[in-house]
């Protein structure tokens, strides 16, 4: 992974611009913020542009540099963030390579910015630019901890040397967590704080944030965010939530009906690991587990010693287990390999697609582990059994 673009994912992954189809809000004072910038030293590009957050639903607007001079006047509802950049086109608040741009935290009052011909080195003063120092200093731990992963990164012999990646993948895993929490404790100690209600739609918006947290955060919102577009973004977020929760639902039931208990068993073959064909109904008179996995699955994995242990226990009393890959052709090997290494002797097939699976659509399988239970007669009698639960119905069936 280029450093470029993890340091990207961690330090603004708790900050990106979600786009949002917000609803009208009330009218505010005109040109209740200005900008005065300053590009000091070198020669800077004749215009410059300033790009709004998506909430704002303003899009960007543009100022001649005269002289190393530059100004913006607007109006917002709260502090919001905005990017000031030297390319109309870019949308990010990181600069990807080659490009040069300012993140700038927007807040009602004059904000002097006085940087160089690169947007760097960047000193804000004025009433304005106190959410802007608050933003720094929040958000301080993360910019430290990602140049310094990114210096690691940037280390002669990184490439080659997997101490340092592992360094790298531990410190990056720890710097979202501890982000998330820093900044939860901070909105929610300074509900008042200018910045806290567009960080409180971060949170919302991010998915990093549990439903019970995100109940809290909006609770602690001040009575002042009321029906300003921050305050509509978190209601699309929440609506949009709950309609992704209700499709999902309504989708996880559609493949569970696909198959249904009670149902007949839907026959069907696939080569096992030496290229021959086998049937399900080839297990016709047992009781069989169609246990759908892959080799790249680690839950499946952390199942398999379970699966092993039921069938080490039953298989002399009329039970088997036919497992059933979920891996790719290019993953052939790696498929033998976990059979070998995880224990497994029971039945193996697979038809080389992936997730593409035959069986699995036909079972409405589009996650693993899953599995079905199958009588003597073919008839699906239980779904999904999960460690002592295989053994408890195993116990059930052959006491």
């Amino acid at each position: 992974m280029k450093a470029n673009r993890l340091i990207f994912n961690i330090l603004f992954a708790i900050l990106a611009v979600v786009t949002a189809v917000t609803k009208t809000s009330a009218q505010v004072k005109s040109n209740n913020f200005s900008i005065n910038g300053t590009i000091s030293g070198g020669s800077a590009p004749s215009k410059i542009y300033l790009k709004y957050d998506a909430v704002t639903e303003k899009g960007t607007d543009s100022s001649a540099v005269i002289k190393g001079k530059y100004a913006f006047k607007g109006n917002i509802e709260l502090a919001i963030p905005a990017t000031l950049s030297f390319d109309k086109d870019l949308i990010s608040p990181v600069s990807p390579a080659g490009k040069i741009s300012l993140p700038v935290m927007l807040d009602k009052g004059e904000i002097n910015i006085v940087s160089d011909e690169k947007l760097a080195n960047a000193v804000f003063t004025g009433r304005g630019a106190e959410a802007q120092h608050e933003y720094a200093e929040i958000t301080g731990f993360s910019r430290r901890e990602s140049e310094s992963i990114k210096k690691v990164m940037e280390a002669p012999g990184y490439a080659s040397s997997d101490s340092l990646k592992n360094i790298v993948q531990r410190r990056s895993a720890n710097l979202l967590g501890n982000a998330l929490s820093n900044l939860i404790k901070y909105v929610r100690q300074n509900p008042n704080s200018a910045v806290s209600p567009y960080f409180t739609y971060t949170l919302v918006a991010s998915g990093y944030v549990t439903p019970a947290m995100i109940d809290t955060l909006i609770m602690n919102l001040p009575a002042a965010v009321k029906n300003t577009k921050i305050d509509h973004a978190i209601d699309m977020v929440m609506e949009k939530r709950k309609a992704d929760i209700a499709q999902a639902e309504a989708k996880r039931k559609a493949l569970e009906d696909m198959v249904p208990l009670g149902s007949k068993a839907i026959d069907f073959t696939q080569n096992d690991v030496n290229g021959k064909p086998v049937s399900l109904s080839s297990f016709k008179g047992k009781y069989v587990l169609i246990d759908f996995w892959a080799s790249w699955c680690m839950p499946c994995r952390a199942e398999n010693p379970n699966v092993l242990k039921a069938y080490q226990a039953h298989k002399d009393k009329g039970f088997t287990v036919l497992g059933v890959s979920l891996d790719a052709a290019s993953m052939k090997a790696k498929w033998i390999e976990a059979i070998q290494k995880d224990g497994m002797p029971w039945t193996q097939i697979s038809d080389l697609k992936g997730g593409n699976n035959a069986a699995a659509k036909l079972y409405g399988v589009e996650s693993i582990p899953q599995n079905f239970l199958v009588d003597p007669n073919g008839i699906i009698v239980a779904k999904n059994l999960r460690g002592e639960q295989l053994q408890e119905k195993l116990n059930e069936i052959f006491k």
